[in-house]
């Protein structure tokens, strides 16, 4: 990818006019200009992240990477939330997303590698929504300082099925509730207030004992003690139980999602 065409001044000149909606004097980029920039560097990244070898991390379990760039009408908002933050340090303008069927520690070698790939130090590029979600939203997020900034969000399955249900609600209870505002109605802040506590308190609790169950099996694997036998059923009887419940939370966020399309579909009818 070339150097960013533009000087920083100029970014933040464009989105003072995008955030207070005024006209883009000609010695600016358009938005557009700036907008196709990003896409092919969002673009760029996902193929070299796709790219990678995921089969020493994750067996046969293929991500799904996929990118976009921020639309006018989020990025705006974005501005006028935060009006101290100029265009060229937001962060997420070109996104990468990478879901996988992985647990936290499957999670943490994903981040790592991408990190070293790009030539990041982990700790300082990584921001980890996972132990203070926000909003209730869980996942590791990777801010790269490549020709432009990108936003690489790494999430398990079950952290992009809430965060996708979570985002078909704000369709419908507004998109504040993204930012930790409350609706208005009781039936919204509880829906709100259940949808959060999901996940955390359900798919986080889930997501941590499968990392425990995962490192047990690693260790009695090794063991030669005489109780070898009846602690891997144990520990398979754990695990199933842990299957039942996650099928239960997968089953009850697709059916929130479809109800939130209907209504938001509805609507717009």
């Amino acid at each position: 990818m070339p150097p960013l065409p533009w000087s920083t001044n100029q970014l933040k000149k464009l989105g003072f006019c995008i955030r207070d909606e005024t006209p883009i004097p000609d010695s600016l980029p358009s938005y557009d200009e700036v907008m196709v920039f990003y896409n092919d560097l969002a673009a760029d990244t996902q193929s070299k992240i796709a790219g990678l070898d995921w089969a020493s991390l994750l067996d046969d379990r293929v991500p799904e990477v996929t990118s976009r760039p921020k639309t006018i009408d989020t990025l705006r908002q974005k501005l006028q939330r935060d009006r101290s933050t100029p265009l060229s340090s937001v962060q997420d303008v070109a996104g990468v997303r990478f879901e996988a069927e992985m647990t936290l520690d499957e999670q943490d070698a994903v981040a790592n590698a991408i990190a070293g790939y790009f030539g990041h130090d982990l700790e300082t590029c990584t921001r980890d929504m996972r132990t203070n979600p926000h909003s209730g939203y869980r996942a590791v997020h990777l801010w790269l300082k490549l020709p432009g900034r990108v936003e690489v969000q790494i999430r398990t399955h079950l952290q992009g099925q809430w965060a996708n249900t979570y985002e078909a609600a704000a369709d419908v209870l507004g998109r504040g509730i993204r930012y930790d505002e409350v609706p208005e109605d009781d039936a919204g802040k509880l829906l709100v207030d259940s949808l959060q506590q999901l996940s955390i308190d359900g798919i986080g609790v889930l997501e941590d004992r499968r990392v425990k169950i995962r490192r047990a099996f690693d260790l009695v694997e090794r063991s030669t003690v005489g109780d070898r036998d009846a602690r891997v059923e144990q520990l398979r009887s754990f695990d199933s139980e842990m299957d039942k419940f996650e099928d239960a939370v997968k089953t009850s966020l697709a059916d929130l999602k479809k109800s939130f399309d209907t209504i938001r579909i509805t609507k717009k009818g």
